[in-house]
């Protein structure tokens, strides 16, 4: 079979054994074949470890894309999130811009998972001028102070820790005082509890 046909008999999201129905081969077959299709270009995987790896096949080469929020925050979060959206980003892209980016789209578990990024941040100055262009900030601040209660992180010059007066701010739709002294330290409403946290763990 030309690999013109082969590409449009698998095309679309496939696992291993579907390929290998699909072209009535051996897995091992199936695999090979995968593996020759991405290191030209038609496949692009997702899942694996405790997911079922899957693979995304096209007749046409795929560009190669970059990491973006969800990506950063599955390779460091034990707590695993699926997109539902395709985040692509250019240029360089780490946890300080996933970090604020987590927090853009108030999403309560997105929000949970992403402060295991607190252990990856290595450029504090960067993180600190991403949140005020987004006017985030506090809840950067707020975030960081919980986070260390349960996870190891990585020290925060005390130049950013102190205190910024400010409106009361909303991290998701939850209007809760979860950790009351964070809460009324950066006028943050916080919504995830102790169960939450550890869940994050």
């Amino acid at each position: 079979m030309m690999q013109e046909e082969t590409l449009k008999a698998i095309e679309g999201l496939q696992t291993v054994e579907t390929v290998a129905e699909a072209l009535n081969i051996k897995k091992q077959s199936a695999l090979n074949l995968i593996s020759k299709l991405k290191k030209q270009g038609y496949v692009t995987t997702s899942g694996g470890r405790q997911q079922k790896r899957l693979y995304k096949i096209t007749a046409r080469k795929q560009r190669k894309r970059n990491f973006g929020m969800f990506d950063v925050i599955n390779k460091y979060s034990p707590m695993k999130l699926a997109p539902w959206y395709d985040h692509q980003v250019h240029g360089r892209y780490g946890p300080e811009e996933a970090l604020i980016d987590a927090i853009q789209t108030q999403s309560f578990r997105v929000i949970l998972a992403s402060m295991r990024l607190f252990n990856h941040i290595t450029d504090w100055p960067k993180l600190y001028k991403l949140a005020k262009e987004k006017g985030c900030w506090q809840k950067v601040g707020a975030l960081y102070d919980v986070a260390k209660l349960y996870f190891k992180v990585r020290k925060m010059p005390s130049y950013y820790l102190k205190y910024e007066s400010g409106k009361w701010q909303r991290l998701t739709q939850l209007k809760k005082i979860n950790f009351p002294s964070i809460t009324k330290k950066w006028r943050v409403y916080m919504p995830f509890n102790e169960k939450d946290m550890r869940e994050a763990s």
